[in-house]
């Protein structure tokens, strides 16, 4: 009989693979490496045996993870979901490539502070005064340190509805757009802009987060929270759909132009 791992086993058993591939590693090489087999290798990444501590620290040391397995380990057995280290904003600092699609406001690392603040209370009205400024701090902090880093590349597409229909039509909004018109002219982020009406993304916003190694991870957005998805299948199904709204999307240039056209709608006040 076939033995078959958990959810939490095969889950990390699939990052092993993506780590191990990323260093040109059979599986072989790897078990001489650690001191075992490469059955023993196999084992570990189709989920049917559970790495030890020991195990755990020897392969983040020879795969040069950074810990990234031992953490990804613990976070899988805590909650028995994949928070992916826990944070949105450490995959953000570690990805060669981002591509986002939003339909209804500006993507938050590129959120000005005024703007950013206004969304949070938009959506969470009951959130005292101080929580909605240490929540704008975090959200600026993310961006700022986006901005000013070499990578990732960024590729954003937008729904119109974002311009024809904001969350605020003055000063703030005409600050933002003016940021976005910015920072979407130095080559490192791409801005399109997709009609409002049926495509892909009418399921809502989402995220692709592809890693200098591991696994593409999507992450996805609702009232509650958000949830990464690190399965290879719903994350290739992610891709198609951001493919399919980035082909019925404007060329960055005329995307642009619309930025400009619905900054001369912005009032001052």
């Amino acid at each position: 009989m076939v033995k078959v791992g958990n959810d939490v086993t095969i889950r990390w058993g699939r990052a092993l693979q993506e780590f191990r591939s990323s260093r040109g590693m059979t599986q072989s090489a790897l078990g001489r490496a650690l001191g075992v087999g490469g059955t023993a290798i196999s084992n570990l990444e189709r989920g049917v045996r559970r790495p030890s501590h020991e195990n755990l620290q020897l392969l983040d040391s020879t795969l040069e993870t950074g810990g990234k397995l031992k953490r990804l380990w613990t976070e899988l057995n805590q909650s028995g979901h994949l928070a992916w280290l826990g944070r949105l904003s450490e995959l953000e600092q570690e990805a060669v490539s981002i591509q986002e699609f939003q339909n209804q406001l500006i993507p938050s690392l590129l959120q000005t502070e005024e703007y950013a603040r206004m969304v949070i209370k938009a959506v969470t009205p009951w959130m005292p005064s101080e929580k909605v400024e240490e929540s704008t701090r975090i959200r600026v902090r993310r961006g700022t340190r986006f901005l000013e880093g070499e990578s990732p590349f960024m590729v954003v597409v937008l729904s119109e509805t974002v311009f024809t229909n904001p969350v605020d039509s003055g000063a703030v909004m005409r600050r933002q757009l003016e940021h976005v018109l910015g920072v979407a002219g130095d080559g490192r982020i791409v801005l399109q802009v997709v009609d409002a009406g049926r495509h892909p993304g009418l399921v809502g916003p989402f995220k692709i987060l592809t890693p200098h190694t591991g696994p593409a991870i999507a992450y996805t957005e609702s009232a509650y929270k958000g949830q990464f998805v690190d399965d290879a299948t719903a994350v290739a199904e992610f891709r198609l759909r951001f493919g399919h709204i980035q082909a019925e999307a404007a060329k960055p240039s005329a995307s642009l132009d619309r930025v400009r056209k619905a900054l001369e709608g912005m009032s001052d006040d």
